[in-house]
């Protein structure tokens, strides 16, 4: 087609589908035939020109998600119908409503985990620039494909122009403290871990002590660190940093953790923890109790549960 002919597409499909002027009526004010115009906008579907996209409102229960929040005293909880999709509705919602929260050159805080990397392909891009993102724990020596901080960290700037990653080049965990207290001595990591508790807004996950969860499927939680977490009544984290079912911190690994921590983390005025599923409840459940939280998107289930163990 030249451009005459694109052109002439354009704007039946404007007059169509955006200004909402009958076949009959373009017909009449173009001088051709009404066929004419029925033909010519199923060519611009067929070219590409015209995309139809049907989106199913998004079901939300706002009275569950705000008894959930009152019974756990956390800013917002968005509770995300069971019929909506599962997980990948939470996804999308989690992607909604942190995008929603992003404003230009906003301080961002990005932890790790698969339901980040889940819902980050969902975020509008270009709607803000200037992001200042900063990762709030280590890396992994062991493959975590797709859901490791530094590699979502980048997808994020990706996505808004002029963003800025401060990269936190060192382990999340060391063999022993003196290597821990001799990689913190690093001035790059320094700063990576000041720009962390500079944070305005936080995206995070909630980890469970699980077999399946990453950090010991993939082997960076030895067996006997895992041992030792439970023993001392750890149920979850938040950024690593380990707490049992009443939310109180379990710092059996903190002096080989290099992360953000904890006061940083409680001081960052607004994170968002995105986490569902029965399998991280008691979890999720500590997690609200830590101070940590103060976004949680979840799942209709997950939440109904939560309000019936918060007495």
């Amino acid at each position: 087609m030249d451009k005459s002919d694109i052109d002439f597409l354009v704007d039946l499909a404007t007059r169509f589908f955006i200004l909402g002027q009958t076949q009959a009526y373009i017909a009449r004010e173009l001088e051709i035939d009404p066929a004419t115009v029925s033909r010519q906008l199923k060519k611009a579907r067929d070219e590409g020109i015209v995309r139809i996209e049907i989106r199913r409102p998004r079901s939300l229960h706002l009275d569950l998600g705000r008894t959930l929040a009152e019974c756990y005293s956390i800013k917002r909880a968005v509770v995300v119908a069971n019929e909506d999709g599962g997980s990948t509705g939470v996804a999308a919602a989690a992607a909604e409503y942190f995008g929603s929260l992003l404003t230009n050159n906003v301080r961002l805080g990005l932890s790790f985990g698969r339901m980040l990397s889940a819902m980050l392909p969902m975020l509008s891009a270009n709607t803000v620039s200037h992001l200042d993102i900063s990762m709030l724990l280590g890396g992994f020596g062991r493959a975590m494909p797709g859901i490791q901080g530094h590699e979502l960290a980048r997808h994020l700037a990706s996505l808004y122009p002029h963003s800025r990653i401060h990269y936190l080049q060192a382990p999340l965990l060391v063999d022993s403290p003196d290597i821990r207290e001799a990689m913190l001595r690093d001035g790059s990591i320094q700063e990576a871990l000041q720009s962390a508790a500079r944070a305005e807004l936080a995206l995070v996950g909630i980890g469970n002590l699980d077999d399946s969860a990453p950090l010991i499927r993939y082997g960076h939680l030895r067996s006997e660190d895992q041992q030792r977490l439970v023993q001392s009544g750890a149920v979850g984290d938040v950024c690593a940093r380990f707490f049992n079912a009443d939310g109180q911190p379990v710092a059996v690994l903190d002096n080989r953790l290099i992360a953000i921590e904890r006061d940083a983390l409680a001081c960052i005025p607004t994170i968002v923890a995105v986490a569902s599923g029965l399998e991280k409840l008691t979890a999720i459940r500590g997690a609200l109790r830590t101070g940590y939280v103060d976004v949680l998107i979840t799942d209709e289930t997950t939440a109904s549960i939560l309000v019936e163990k918060s007495g």
